[in-house]
């Protein structure tokens, strides 16, 4: 018994096979991508960077590790980049090393720049699939896939009140992500990424740990934005 193929049902199957899967969190880390900032940060003789995403209204969530309260009153110390290229000079409107939240201003934003809308981190699920975008290690734009791995989550003496109620990721970060965006398949940012927690931390292997969305919305509140 012999087997014929169609080989109009054989070139059909072979142009779809090398045609490219679109997903949700593609679509949405598209969307969401120039919104994301690198953060430079100069103090004294120290340097870092970190990242951190557009709110909205010139204003940029990052973490507090990235942007200390010491740095409030310093406005030289500060340069954002939208596109790894042209940067602009931010100030520090709060810092909250309890919620290591930090929220910048920066007044040149170009109105190119898209902002991104914060999520009700309470609808937070495990399971849900999420992005991680941030500037790991300094490379500007970087986007990690995975998923919600828990939430509600706190780290037993911790040295910070930051450590508690948390949400886990199982997304990749690298050092210099810290303060960038973690959005959900339906373009809200439910977080920002704080760091690794664990008995292995220091080798980047623990939990991914998460700020939820309602604690950035707290210190905005606060700072009356």
């Amino acid at each position: 018994m012999s087997l014929r193929l169609d080989t109009n049902l054989v070139e059909m199957f072979l142009r779809e096979a090398q045609n490219k899967i679109d997903d949700p969190i593609k679509v949405v880390i598209q969307n969401a991508i120039a919104a994301s900032c690198t953060i430079f940060v100069k103090d004294g003789k120290e340097q870092w960077t970190g990242s951190g995403f557009h709110i909205g209204n010139g204003l940029i969530a990052t973490a507090s590790h990235v942007a200390p309260p010491k740095l409030i009153n310093n406005y030289m110390g500060l340069q954002v980049s939208f596109d790894g290229k042209n940067s602009f000079g931010a100030r520090v409107l709060d810092s909250q090393p309890n919620l290591d939240v930090a929220i910048l201003y920066c007044e040149d934003i170009p109105d190119s720049i898209t902002a991104v809308s914060l999520a009700d981190s309470e609808t937070a699920e495990v399971g849900d699939i999420i992005a991680a975008i941030g500037s790991p290690e300094g490379w500007h734009d970087t986007a990690t896939v995975g998923r919600i791995s828990n939430i509600h989550q706190t780290v037993q003496n911790a040295d910070s009140p930051a450590w508690s109620d948390l949400i886990f990721i199982d997304a990749d970060i690298l050092q210099g992500i810290s303060g960038g965006m973690v959005i959900g398949t339906d373009g809200l940012v439910y977080g920002l990424v704080i760091g690794v927690t664990g008995e292995h931390a220091d080798l980047a292997i623990g939990e991914n740990s998460v700020c939820p969305s309602n604690k950035i919305k707290s210190l905005l509140e606060k700072i009356n934005v």
